[in-house]
């Protein structure tokens, strides 16, 4: 069990440097109106708001990175889910 959490940890903040980065990349070819930056940096602190809460939460390691997984690849779907059913003990 420990070793899953210190692999798990790594695993996690990789993930999620590589969506920053990807999105970083991309963000030229994408053009949007006014206000949308401000709409993207919405999503992207409740997404890391969510994966504190997941990682803090008192789950299964597996369960944990399910929700992680599900937030980065659903980004406000993910969110949405996991504050109306994932936070409930």
């Amino acid at each position: 069990m420990i070793v899953l959490r210190r692999s798990f940890v790594p695993l996690v903040f990789t993930t999620v440097l590589a969506m920053l980065v990807t999105t970083a990349c991309m963000r030229p070819m994408m053009q949007f109106g006014p206000g949308s930056g401000l709409i993207g940096l919405v999503i992207l602190v409740l997404d890391i708001v969510a994966i504190v809460q997941i990682l803090q939460s008192a789950k299964q390691a597996t369960e944990k990175l399910l929700w992680v997984i599900l937030v980065l690849v659903l980004h406000v779907i993910g969110v949405v889910l996991w504050f109306v059913i994932g936070k409930k003990p």
